[in-house]
């Protein structure tokens, strides 16, 4: 097939293009070869002090298959920046050669040879001048290195070799710079007359500092720290180098554009440079990667920010073919055909009025094409272009996701399309709030057409049962139902039992609630909740403790909610304060209780009760508040009574549950309540017969392995609300493999528990927590750790067949999870198994884990490592004896907790805390790291999620680093595969904490986990 840039910009992300563009601009690639059929084509190239030799493989218009020795193809293995550059290359070598006029004869084996680098004593002064003298002497009998091998696969390209001794080579321009690449790292490499080797260095070396920096007017004025201003700055290709006597080192930037190497050289010269604002823009990523990373206000009043772009959709066709244009438009610029990434976009970068430095906004360009995909367009060859083919489709998308865009964006119809649309009537429902009475709502319910005509609710109903979205009228025009009518309207008039919904509707209490919630939702196609309108502040007196406006919106909301309606669910993600918005509600209802007073009982795991203790004592000390577990509680017994909170685990409460249920508690709180999940387990039945006048459950994962996990915790905070357990499971259990229809469902869920549910996360309400960055670092196993990973897997799957025939299939499954776990050990240590007889075998993510601590302990940084193998830690603490800074671990075993936090959070130099994933994921406050390693993938990303939340909560004031150690080729890289079903399944509707798969996986998708 014929290779094209846009073919190949297609392949990957724009960043991988752009980097593999400028190395073929370059000429970095050397050896170039291409098969016969042109489908296998491979290059050599050096990188630093890697050598590569990127191969691709080209098997079909979408199929490509790539193999490189670089960290960016061992992390992600798609295609990188190294096959990128091989297959533009492939494009330039392919045009100059022209037509084949003769077939080219056999290129002859090259023998690499090892070379003595020899360069000018005038060097300086050549390389200022922009040439480089160079003699190459054969070394006999010195070790062919790799540097040696690509400067001699560099020289026969050019036609030149070993063969007649000692070269002299007289270069400039990218000639130069090709050299410079291909010789740097070199061992042998020395000025002549000078003593001593001449180091060139292959990695670039640390960016400038600067002295002084700030906008004036229409110009930047830089000035380099004095310590800058007493080197030699040389051109090294596209970037600028420093050269002294004895070395040469790249700066970690360059750019393409002309005139930019000579102001960096006029600023190193003069050791300051005063720019126009529009000259400093147009290199804006060169300068940033030039200097180091710059205080806030480094140029005076300028801020960094995302220009607001306006989106414009051009839509024109029929209702059998639909083709839309993305367009972008910036404040101050014109509409533009949504450009690629890596694109220049004119009037971009620009300093806006106000003083802020406004970029492109990526992310808003990416959403918006993922809007259109989502909606049911195909994307098309160029990033702006999209089509919709099929007339059900192109309808559903006038119906549910057009007015929604119009709302978003400029939207403009051709010609031909807004004339066939005047005949498509889209009846969508509307619900109109008629009067409040207090304990109750009215409400009137109707079904109305675009053009305003109403259709009676019976025949609604028969149009919606027949199954069909659409119904072609006499006149030719189309009636299409909105996805509202059928997915969202009818089945909750239905559960809600509204038997006669062309009336006017009364509803009271937490119906009430939700047909509000359901009416804003059809308004705005969003749902928010009564949050802030309807809700009465309470007061935090007696509570010490500055509550953020979202605390203080989430205590008052469980306020209204246990008055209400006697229960709530709050859901907050990891790290915002629900244990402090619990405590601020539970004081204020306090205070508002008239004698007898009553206490409240929190109910949580073991590990989390002094927690629970030592918060109530620092922010609402006025409350009395009693610890209930332990050998010795039967002598607290009395005490009981005249505490205002009590406090016990899930185990002990099951144990002392014919105490519990002598008394009633004004309020109870489970906290961490997706321990609940199991409707049958004794914790969740004794929970639900406690005798209460207020509910809340407290978790930040109210979904784990099933929507099935939400229905036992409401049998908790609402019991009946969401009917039995069988009518719940085939309401809501999706089985459904259209995306859109799941969605519609889960949508319904979340309008159904809205009344009982508060869900915010981080980046909805605390806007001052810094960024986290997630890294998915993938390993490959070691040969000795690979061959036992296979022996393993391959004899545990013949067992299991005999298990299967013997013994059934439940005992085949105990086997499948048994030999997942071994499989899942033997990736992360082998030395886990405890294989008699067997040798210590390699274990790469311990390495690769020591190697990161060790970088960390230079830093003085602190790094919270989880693993869910409590040996793995005990392991790793005994290789962390010296030189890794302070040393803590915590495990199941730990009775210590809070200790080891103090001491961790206080320890003033480096310290890394190794955590067992299932004893510290929740519960504990670790801002003083800002490093995170997960080395082993856990079921449930959620919970993953959670630990990593040890570190990135308020209180950090830094970038939290996450890195997900994981390994390729195994059982670790399918399960991931397999977390995005659950994550979407988390994040659709609002923590395994065992050791164990989902529950709704079934042996099938175990075994395939290994096959």
């Amino acid at each position: 097939m014929e290779i094209t840039e846009d073919w190949v910009r297609g392949l990957t992300g724009w960043k991988p293009f752009k980097e593999g563009k400028t190395m073929s601009d370059q000429n970095l690639v050397a050896g170039l070869k291409r098969s016969a059929d042109g489908n296998l084509i491979q290059g050599t190239m050096r990188e630093g002090k890697l050598s590569l030799r990127p191969i691709v493989k080209i098997n079909g218009p979408s199929d490509v298959g790539v193999q490189c020795g670089c960290p960016e193809y061992r992390a992600t293995g798609g295609v990188c920046a190294h096959a990128v550059a091989v297959l533009l290359s492939s494009i330039a070598t392919k045009k100059a050669s022209g037509p084949a006029t003769t077939p080219a004869k056999p290129a002859a084996p090259i023998t690499p040879v090892a070379w003595q680098i020899r360069l000018s004593p005038r060097l300086e002064s050549e390389w200022l001048e922009g040439k480089l003298s160079v003699r190459l002497v054969p070394a006999s009998g010195d070790i062919v290195t790799p540097s040696d091998i690509a400067l001699t696969a560099w020289l026969a390209d050019r036609g030149q070799s070993a063969e007649g001794g000692v070269l002299a080579l007289r270069l400039a321009g990218d000639d130069a710079a090709a050299l410079l690449d291909r010789i740097a790292g070199h061992p042998r490499i020395e000025i002549e007359g000078r003593p001593g080797p001449f180091r060139l260095d292959p990695d670039p070396g640390p960016p400038l500092r600067l002295g002084d920096s700030r906008l004036e007017g229409s110009q930047v004025f830089l000035s380099l720290d004095p310590s800058e201003t007493r080197r030699k700055l040389v051109r090294w290709g596209a970037s600028p180098a420093f050269v002294t006597r004895s070395a040469a080192v790249r700066l970690p930037a360059a750019s393409g554009r002309s005139g930019w190497l000579e102001r960096v050289g006029a600023l190193a010269g003069q050791g300051k440079l005063r720019l126009l604002a529009t000259e400093f823009l147009a290199d804006l990523d060169a300068w940033l990667d030039l200097f180091e990373a710059p205080h806030l206000g480094w140029l005076g009043d300028l801020r960094f920010a995302s220009a607001a772009p306006d989106f414009v959709l051009d839509l024109d066709g029929s209702l059998d073919s639909l083709d839309a244009t993305l367009s972008v438009r910036y404040p101050g610029l014109s509409p533009r055909a949504l450009p690629d990434p890596g694109d220049d976009l004119p009037g971009l970068p620009a300093i806006a009025p106000d003083g802020h430095l406004q970029t492109r906004q990526l992310d808003s360009e990416e959403a918006a094409r993922h809007l259109l995909i989502v909606a049911g367009f195909d994307p098309g060859q160029r990033r702006a272009r999209f089509q919709m083919r099929g007339r059900d489709a192109i309808l559903a998308f006038v119906a549910d996701d057009l007015p929604g865009l119009r709302q978003r964006w400029t939207v403009r119809e051709g010609d031909r399309l807004a004339e066939v649309l005047k005949r498509v009537h889209v009846v969508r429902p509307e619900i109109e709030q008629k009067a409040d009475f207090g304990s109750s709502l009215a409400f009137e319910l109707s079904f109305q057409t675009t053009g305003g005509q109403k259709i009676p609710g019976p025949e609604m109903r028969r149009l919606l049962g027949s199954g069909k979205r659409r119904a072609t009228l006499k006149s030719g025009a189309e009636l299409v139902f909105s996805r509202d009518c059928e997915e969202l309207v009818q089945p909750l008039v239905s559960e809600l039992g509204i038997g006669r919904p062309d009336e006017e509707i009364r509803l009271s209490g937490a119906a009430g609630i939700l047909f509000q919630n359901l009416r804003e939702k059809l308004s705005k196609s969003r749902i928010t909740s009564d949050q802030s309108s309807e809700i009465d502040q309470i007061s935090n007196e007696g509570i010490r403790a500055e509550l953020r406006p979202y605390q203080t919106l989430g205590s008052s909301w469980l306020a209204d909610r246990l008055k209400r309606l006697g229960g709530a669910l709050l859901a907050d993600e990891m790290g915002l304060g629900k244990t402090l918005q619990t405590i601020a509600s539970i004081n204020h209802l306090k205070r508002l209780e008239s004698p007898p007073k009553t206490p409240a009982l929190v109910v949580a795991p073991t590990s989390l009760l002094g927690n629970w203790r030592a918060e109530f004592e620092k922010f609402a000390p006025g409350l009395k508040c009693l610890e209930f577990h332990g050998s010795g509680r039967d002598r607290l017994r009395e005490q009981v009574p005249g505490a205002d909170i009590v406090v016990t685990s899930y185990g002990t409460l099951v144990r002392d549950l014919a105490f519990h249920l002598q008394r009633e508690y004004s309020v109870l709180v489970a906290d961490e309540a997706s321990l609940l999940r199991n409707p049958d387990a004794e914790t969740s039945k004794a929970l639900a017969k406690i005798q209460a006048g207020g509910r809340i459950a407290l978790t930040g994962t109210p979904i784990e392995n099933r929507v099935q996990d939400l229905w036992a915790i409401f049998r908790f905070i609402a019991p009946g609300y969401l009917g039995d357990r069988k009518d719940f499971k085939e309401r809501y259990d999706d089985t459904s493999t259209d995306p859109k229809a799941s969605a519609g469902l889960m949508e319904r869920l979340r309008l159904r528990i809205s009344p009982y549910v508060l869900r915010r996360t981080k980046e909805q309400v605390a806007k001052d927590l810094p960024d986290k960055i997630e890294i998915d670092e993938w390993l490959t196993l070691a040969d000795d750790q690979a061959a036992l990973y296979a022996s393993l897997a391959r004899s545990g799957l013949d067992e299991l067949e005999r298990i299967r025939d013997q013994q059934g299939e439940g005992a085949g499954r105990m086997h499948l999870l048994t030999l997942l776990l071994r499989l899942r050990q033997t990736c992360v240590d082998p030395g886990l198994l405890e294989l008699p007889g067997r040798k210590e075998s390699s274990a790469v993510k311990i390495d690769r884990l020591l190697e990161l601590l060790g970088e960390r302990s230079d830093n003085s940084g602190k790094t919270l490592v989880f693993s869910q193998f409590a040996k793995n830690l005990r392991r790793i603490e005994e290789r962390l004896k010296s030189g890794y800074g302070k040393v803590l671990c915590l495990d199941g075993s730990t009775r210590n907790r809070q200790s080891l936090v103090d001491a961790f959070q206080s320890e003033a130099g480096p310290a890394v805390f190794l955590i067992s994933l299932k004893a510290g994921g929740f519960g504990l406050n670790l801002t003083a790291a800002d490093t995170v390693v997960h080395l082993d993938p856990w079921w449930n990303p959620a919970v993953e999620a959670q630990a990593t939340d040890r570190a990135h909560r308020i209180g950090q004031t830094r970038p939290v680093t996450v890195y997900r150690l994981m390994t390729r080729d195994t059982v670790e890289e399918r399960v991931r595969r397999m977390q995005d079903k659950k994550r979407a399944l988390i994040d659709a509707t609002t923590g395994d904490t065992e050791d164990n798969p989902p529950t709704n996986w079934t042996s099938g998708d175990l075994e395939g986990l290994l096959r």
